[in-house]
């Protein structure tokens, strides 16, 4: 099952609501979806086409067990064959592998735009693994290719469901989630022990800390109509870092979303906002109005625009120097589809200001970047994901930083991997590795950062 994550953004990455609907009942239904009908021609030179016809035949009588069976010991040797991944991914569909069907699926549908069987298994996969979104959008097209009566009769069924016109149409789905890791630089502060002649205190200088962060949280969602859904999202987490306990911190978030596709466009409007303790004590909050709209190009590019504005606030009074309004904009290309194993490579212009609350502060500021990412599938309950960034940050000539027009550039990177259903059904686990190096003409504001950490999510449906 894909995770659903709230990510609050206090940095020009921007942080989304992704958490979908939850997956209705599905339709009765009285007949099969769509027809075994690829010819066994396109199977492939490399495929035994006897094995692919017992598979076929297993299905045709209801035996999906057998025949999955049967198909997924040959996936090494016989995965992006067309007639090979439509039958493996109807065997994982009905054995209860939504999300190795999709996988299959998608590589059909991809390989074979117009086999509309295909994609007919593609929107019910969709349906059961929650992604209610992408799986109206295929159903509507199917919709658009003139299908005989009875399979349209089926397709209105399921888009009832999505719709909340038939069974089901939302749910709340709670999650919690564990985290430990390493992070050599826990506080992201200077390796240097004094400046300008000072001595920094010991929590202001780079602290190496193991970590444990403990999350839980609700994602619900509801579909509006034909095109629409509304998406709310609540997280709660704890970070505790025993060797710079100053540092732990207490987080909660909390965001609304609604969002509508059309064809090929989309849009949302959202708010979010969220609250932090460090160390025990108030220490931050914020909020923000995000809007997004984005559009398919063809089957294998995609645009995105996102914006999103609000105010940044810290509660010791001495920290309030730091009060800012900030407004930051995203404009993503992905190229989707790439290769057998359903890879996408996405580059994101970043832009965005921060306007100081207080005048006379130096931290009004403007930022520009880029971020460049790379996701693909391993296999089909496994997945990598690559981010590299960079950010330059200008900040207001006056009144500057001890007398300097401070200008501060960050690099960054991370590489994850995300397992599904390890240990068991509803768990994932997702290692990950960071790094950031943040330099600056102010000295003080210069580290760099390595944090390796293990995170295990359980999801609840």
């Amino acid at each position: 099952m894909g995770s659903n994550r709230i990510a609050v953004a206090c940095v020009l990455v921007l942080g989304a609501l992704d958490s979908l609907p939850a997956a209705a009942a599905p339709p009765a239904l009285s007949e099969p979806a769509a027809p075994l009908t690829l010819p066994f021609a396109q199977a492939g030179a490399t495929a035994d086409v006897a094995q692919l016809e017992r598979a076929q035949s297993l299905l045709s009588q209801g035996q999906a067990a057998e025949a999955y069976e049967l198909l997924s010991t040959r996936e090494a040797d016989w995965a992006g064959i067309p007639l090979y991944d439509y039958l493996l991914g109807m065997a994982a569909l009905d054995t209860g592998r939504p999300g190795e069907a999709i996988f299959n699926l998608e590589r059909v549908v991809a390989n074979e735009p117009g086999f509309s069987g295909a994609r007919m298994e593609l929107a019910r996969a969709q349906f059961e693994a929650g992604e209610l979104k992408a799986s109206r959008t295929q159903f509507q097209y199917l919709l658009t290719q003139a299908p005989p009566q009875s399979t349209r009769s089926i397709i209105e069924r399921y888009l009832a469901a999505i719709d909340g016109r038939g069974p089901g149409g939302g749910g709340v789905r709670p999650f919690f989630e564990l985290g430990a890791g390493y992070d050599t630089n826990a506080n992201g502060s200077t390796g240097e022990q004094s400046f300008l002649g000072f001595t920094l205190d010991p929590n202001n200088v780079e602290t190496d800390s193991p970590f444990f962060e403990l999350a839980t949280g609700l994602n619900q969602g509801v579909a509006l109509g034909e095109s629409g859904s509304w998406s709310n999202g609540l997280r709660l987490s704890h970070r505790l870092n025993p060797d710079a306990d100053f540092i732990d911190q207490t987080i909660g978030s909390l965001g609304t979303v609604f969002g509508w596709a059309r064809e090929r466009g989309r849009g949302s409007l959202g708010l979010s906002g969220y609250y932090s303790l460090l160390d025990g004590e108030d220490h931050e909050w914020g909020a923000a109005l995000d809007l997004a709209t984005g559009r398919r190009m063809g089957e294998n590019w995609d645009i995105g625009l996102t914006v999103r504005g609000g105010p940044v606030r810290y509660d010791p009074e001495v920290l309030q120097i730091l009060d800012t309004d900030r407004y930051l904009g995203a404009l993503t290309l992905t190229r989707l589809n790439i290769g057998g194993r359903a890879a996408r490579l996405g580059l994101s212009l970043l832009g965005g200001r921060d306007d100081e609350r207080q005048e006379g502060t130096p931290y009004g500021n403007e930022r520009r970047g880029a971020r460049l990412t790379a996701g693909w599938t391993v296999t089909p309950r496994a997945g990598m994901y690559v981010e590299g960034g960079f950010l330059r940050t200008e900040y207001d000539d006056t009144p500057g930083f001890f007398g300097v027009d401070r200008e501060d550039e960050e690099t960054s990177g991370l590489i994850a991997a995300e397992f599904q259903g390890w240990p068991g059904n509803g768990w994932t686990i997702s290692p990950r590795l960071r790094y950031v190096q943040h330099d600056s003409n102010v000295t003080l504001y210069e580290y760099d950062r390595f944090e390796a950490s293990v995170y295990l999510r359980r999801s609840y449906r």
